[in-house]
């Protein structure tokens, strides 16, 4: 008897550019894995009109987004976790990202809680 083998997945992963101008309608669990969240963060990202999508029909039926606004997002929220854009009342008073790396500096207080600061710049003399 043979012991059983693993399977690889073949396919190759999605990118938002193959469906830049297709036009194609993606399902949520597509769009989820695209930008790497969650189903539901995607259904929040729907419901609360950040990310214009389609329902199949009344009651409990899946999303569908065109592709061409789902690079929209991306574009204007790329930077951001998308959960935080669901969460958000209004995800365009977001903080724009830092245009570079902040170092931080971390200090454990007396009774054990750690604190993390941003450190001080560099003095340029």
């Amino acid at each position: 008897m043979q012991p059983p083998t693993a399977t690889t997945n073949t396919t190759p992963p999605l990118s938002p550019a193959s469906y830049s101008d297709s036009g194609d309608f993606l399902t949520s669990l597509q769009v989820a894995d695209l930008i790497a969240c969650h189903p539901r963060t995607v259904t929040r990202l729907c419901v609360n009109g950040v990310l214009p999508a389609t329902r199949l029909g009344p009651g409990r039926t899946s999303w569908r987004v065109r592709s061409a606004d789902l690079m929209a997002f991306i574009h204007r929220y790329g930077h951001h976790e998308p959960a935080t854009v669901a969460a958000s009342p209004d995800p365009d008073q977001l903080a724009p990202p830092t245009p570079a790396p902040v170092l931080l500096t971390t200090e454990r207080t007396p009774d054990g809680l750690l604190l993390v600061r941003p450190a001080p710049p560099p003095d340029p003399s």
